[in-house]
């Protein structure tokens, strides 16, 4: 008799266990369950910008802040941030004249600047942290100097938090039909990488000219992506007539 009590009892402790599913089921149900949102609740939202220090172009700035510093009628402003913070990109166009010595003539001058400002808190001054100057001079000709501003803003090609802007421009002194001079420079930190060139003129009926390119030691040096991105600018701009800026709104 005791031998048959034993045994039924063995019988029935399966039964019980299978009846509940077995221990190492019901603690994977029970890890689930603390990871599942609770019934009817929405699933979190992708957050709507980039981690704190990720890239990401910014709304403009009020005009009492680009008044401070002394910014009028820029061609273009970028405002962005990036891994050091924020940072405002003003492109700008002066014109001047001035009497050259040797010629004794009146030269025209146009000089296309680009400003970097930055700043590491909302809260803290712009400080300017480089400045780049490219003049024309043109004596009695005509003169002509701008930014592709459609190709020239800040980017993040390698999705690593750092910035890179890019800066295209054109310019011209002649009295004919003669090709524009074309700058692309990507500058990233302290780095510049550069191609100088120019523009590619087509007249009906007769064969093209210009449109060559000479790319610089440092252009060379360049990551592969970067090299493609500038590629990609200058195949945007040197067929243009006139160096149209087609600027975005």
């Amino acid at each position: 008799m005791s031998v048959d009590r034993s045994g039924w009892l063995a019988v029935a402790c399966a039964l019980a266990l299978a009846a509940c599913g077995g221990p190492g089921k019901a603690a994977t149900d029970t890890d689930v369950a603390t990871d599942a949102a609770p019934e009817g609740s929405a699933p979190a939202a992708a957050p709507a910008q980039p981690a704190s220090g990720g890239f990401a172009v910014l709304p403009a700035l009020p005009g009492s802040e680009t008044d401070g510093l002394g910014i009028r009628d820029p061609l273009k402003l970028v405002h962005y941030r990036d891994t050091a913070g924020e940072g405002l990109l003003v492109l700008a166009r002066t014109d001047t004249r001035t009497h050259d010595a040797d010629s004794d003539q009146d030269m025209d001058v146009a000089t296309l600047t680009a400003t970097l400002y930055g700043r590491t808190a909302a809260d803290a001054p712009f400080v300017q942290r480089w400045q780049s100057e490219s003049p024309t001079e043109c004596e009695g000709l005509d003169l002509d100097a701008g930014y592709f501003l459609d190709q020239s803003g800040a980017s993040d090609l390698d999705g690593d938090g750092v910035a890179e802007l890019t800066l295209a421009s054109h310019s011209f002194c002649g009295g004919g039909v003669d090709p524009q001079q074309i700058v692309i420079e990507l500058r990233r930190d302290n780095d510049v990488y550069r191609i100088d060139g120019e523009s590619l003129v087509t007249i009906e009926g007769d064969a093209p000219f210009g449109g060559e390119r000479q790319d610089s030691a440092s252009y060379k040096d360049a990551p592969p992506l970067f090299q493609k991105h500038m590629d990609a600018v200058w195949k945007a701009v040197y067929t243009r007539r006139g160096g149209q800026d087609e600027a975005t709104p």
